[in-house]
């Protein structure tokens, strides 16, 4: 039941406004309070709800002991406890944890609230938010819809005054400095852990387990997965995992290092196999790159490279706050082996300027006595084509400044590339149209293949045609040994414009299988009807023509 009381207050004139203003408003004036926010009448009870918060830092702060403290208060004052908000085992940190107290927020706004008050138990249980002005502002929405927050077990009563206000922003400050102090402790007691060699990660990765063993590292058994431990002594530490397993994760090892096959060669390899990861996934390009990345198969195990406190956002911490344990079990990948590897992926990753890629191409020149676009690739210590083109202005460039000049066209190299990213601009123009209309298409990182609607393969690729001396100007195609397509799109750049003059849509089989073939009439008859302008033919080919069934065709398949 809610009372509403008449409340006189007197206001003096003051002399620091303008005084016409204050003689427009009378001596005294009258408004209606709810009856929540000063004390009850004589005879007529309070009804408040009751938030708990399940604590895990001490016993005093469980829900019952929580319950019963306000239950004394609340007789002691004559209140009604008439609902209660629990929030069983949830962090005070933030609110979107905590579903009971946004429940209870939404309630106070709402127009069928059955309370005028809120018991807490003492300000830690409201929240221990990291910003006091956010645990002031929930009490606020509180305060300005009637109803009271009332900390049962705090020594000062929560009247608005100044001393009030005072003691209760510096318990907030407290209680959020208490969360930190504990963050920090928990870290430190992990990092402890993890110079000893313990894990503590959930999933140990393929080709791994957790063993379970006790203070003295006694072996106990082997956790599954989403099993955890249940005495608080005992500890984690990784072994390796079934003999097939280990031996595969070798495998990928070698295969990268002494084969050279590269993350997306050893991932399609590994599914064509049908060989899953640990997840029980077909691997990808990640997955294979972050086993090979891994110190843990050379029994090193590093924890907190990303971190997360305080439920804030996950961040990327610097190496040196990297917690490293080496020689923590026991190895599954040789040293020199993880380190042949570890040289590979970072073979381009170092950020050379121009001197230095200057330097590396002369060097390779004074051994080799010329250079090539495979020895440059080959070399681990030699930034590769892409590392030139995006310090030099071109391959052409970097060959002149070192003093070699080739008797073959280097420009071509140049050329082509400039040549292939503008065909994708067209490519993707084409499946821009064709996903509108409901196609299915599907592509690849380069956009050199489409597949349409599962059914129509195509192979994308440019061409230079031959070099403007010559007397042959025709435009040639190389069949793709890599992917079969039924139909071949070539777009024809002629140098030295390199500006789109035609496309060539085709089938794949009136290509050479082992040379190129010249698109001119001697080689293939008839290759003036596969010239077009632009690619509406390839929207035309693909589109759907509803199949009409004639009546008498109709007739015939019912006697039938």
């Amino acid at each position: 039941m809610r009372v509403w009381e008449q409340i006189t207050i007197r206001i003096p004139r003051l002399d620091f406004v303008s005084r016409q203003r204050i003689n427009n408003y009378p001596s005294t004036f009258s408004f209606e309070m709810h009856s929540s926010t000063v004390v009850a009448d004589v005879g007529v009870r309070l009804r408040a709800a009751q938030y708990v918060r399940m604590s895990t830092d001490h016993q005093q702060y469980s829900p019952e002991n929580q319950k019963a403290a306000i239950a004394v208060y609340a007789s002691e004052h004559d209140i009604d406890v008439v609902t209660t908000y629990e929030d069983d085992g949830r962090s005070g940190v933030t609110l979107r944890h905590r579903p009971a107290l946004m429940r209870l927020l939404k309630d106070v706004l709402g127009a069928t609230r059955v309370f005028d008050a809120v018991l807490v138990y003492d300000v830690s249980r409201w929240g221990r938010f990291q910003d006091v002005d956010e645990s002031a502002y929930h009490e606020y929405l509180c305060r300005q819809a009637g109803v009271k927050v009332i900390y049962c077990a705090e020594p000062f009563a929560n009247d608005g005054s100044p001393t009030s206000n005072i003691i209760k922003t510096i318990k907030r400050a407290m209680a959020g400095e208490f969360s930190r102090e504990l963050s920090e402790k928990v870290f430190q007691g992990q990092s402890r852990h993890v110079e000893r060699g313990f894990w503590q990660g959930s999933r140990p990765g393929y080709g791994l387990r957790r063993m379970l063993v006790d203070a003295n590292r006694k072996p106990k058994a082997c956790l599954q997965p989403l099993e955890h431990k249940s005495i608080h002594t005992d500890r984690i530490v990784l072994v390796p995992g079934p003999p097939n397993e280990v031996a595969l994760v070798r495998k990928i090892f070698d295969w990268y290092v002494h084969d050279g096959l590269g993350v997306y060669k050893i991932a399609d390899r590994l599914n064509r196999f049908g060989l899953y990861n640990a997840q029980d996934r077909p691997w990808s390009n990640t997955t294979i790159h972050e086993l090979l990345r891994n110190e843990k198969y050379m029994g090193n195990m590093i924890w907190n490279r990303r971190s997360q406190k305080l439920h804030t956002s996950y961040v990327r911490n610097p190496e040196t706050r990297w917690v490293r344990a080496v020689g923590a079990f026991e190895p599954i990948v040789d040293t020199a082996v993880f380190d042949a590897t570890q040289a590979r992926l970072d073979r381009y990753k170092s950020k050379a300027d121009e001197h230095q890629v200057l330097a590396s191409i002369s060097r390779l020149l004074q051994e080799t006595g010329r250079l090539t676009l495979r020895t440059i690739k080959q070399q681990l210590d030699i930034p590769g084509r892409t590392r030139v083109r995006r310090v030099l202005p071109s391959l052409e460039d970097a060959y002149r400044q070192v003093g070699y000049f080739p008797a073959f066209d280097i420009a071509y190299v140049d050329h082509r590339i400039t040549a292939k990213k503008t065909m994708a601009q067209y490519v993707l123009d084409v499946v821009a149209q064709l996903e509108a209309s409901g196609h299915r298409v599907e592509r690849d990182d380069r956009l050199s293949t489409l597949c349409i609607d599962q059914e129509l393969r195509i192979n994308v690729c440019v061409t230079l045609g031959c070099k403007e001396n010559t007397f042959q100007p025709y435009a040639k195609a190389t069949k793709s040994t890599r992917f079969r397509a039924d139909l071949v799109l070539v777009g024809y750049f002629p140098r030295p414009q390199l500006q789109l003059e035609c496309f060539y849509l085709l089938p794949e089989s009136v290509l050479d299988d082992r040379a190129q073939t010249t698109l001119s009439p001697c080689h293939v008859p008839g290759v003036e009807g596969f010239r077009v302008d632009d690619l509406s033919l390839l929207l035309t080919l693909c589109a759907r023509v509803p199949i009409e069934v004639s009546d008498e065709l109709s007739d015939d398949n019912q006697h039938h």
